[in-house]
């Protein structure tokens, strides 16, 4: 953040969720405070581990039931909702394939009741299209109109992988898309189709950010 203000950036968000050695989302709240920028912190969170057939280490991962108190207080302690306020609370499970139906369901319905943004990782490769068929039986576009993540309070992170019904679906709903093109280039996970995605009146903001100061080279950042 500190790097960011210096290069004259003013506003930003972090889709945080690990927190390793009892770390929060406070500390981040705490440190944009401290140097003054505006942010929207986003209490990301992953509760399906290695034990059950999930890809993080279960070190990582936290217990559904925590994760959705503590979003309610992370809402409760920061969340300002006046306009140009300085901070502005993000729920944000990691994607659909680390947390349950069931969490992704319930974050949409918090952050309708409080007036909060959603976000997640969406459709950032083929093996994401190949989860949600296997898993869910649906496409990613279906599975999240089904857990309540499309409207104007919604964006999706990467989305290489979305069809043609899938963005129309974007489109009608006003949700968003963050096309990250440091991060798939870094991967190699595909290449999303940006001029279709315009041509169909998705909204879509580029998601990157400064190496160092002065640098134009961006990298990965979510």
């Amino acid at each position: 953040m500190a790097e960011m203000v210096l290069t004259g950036c003013t506003l930003t968000s972090d889709h945080l969720y690990l927190y390793p050695n009892d770390c929060r989302l406070d500390d981040e709240v705490r440190a944009a405070q401290e140097i003054g920028m505006r942010f929207h912190p986003s209490r990301g969170a992953m509760s399906i581990g290695e034990s059950k057939n999930g890809l993080p280490p279960d070190a990582l991962v936290e217990e559904e039931p925590a994760i959705l108190e503590d979003m309610k207080r992370v809402i409760r302690e920061f969340h300002d909702p006046s306009p140009f306020s300085m901070i502005r609370v993000v729920l944000a499970p990691c994607s659909p394939f680390t947390v349950t139906k069931d969490l992704m369901k319930k974050a949409a319905g918090l952050a309708r009741e409080h007036g909060v943004f959603l976000h997640t990782h969406l459709a950032e490769d083929d093996s994401d299209i190949e989860y949600s068929l296997k898993h869910f039986g649906q496409r990613p576009g279906e599975y999240i109109k089904e857990v309540g993540w499309v409207g104007s309070h919604v964006w999706h992170a990467h989305c290489c992988k979305l069809n043609q019904e899938e963005l129309e679906l974007f489109a009608s709903t006003g949700t968003g898309l963050s096309h990250c093109p440091s991060s798939n280039c870094r991967l190699g996970s595909g290449i999303a189709d940006v001029v279709q995605m315009l041509r169909t009146n998705v909204k879509v903001r580029v998601l990157w950010r400064m190496c160092a100061r002065g640098s134009t080279s961006p990298t990965s950042s979510h």
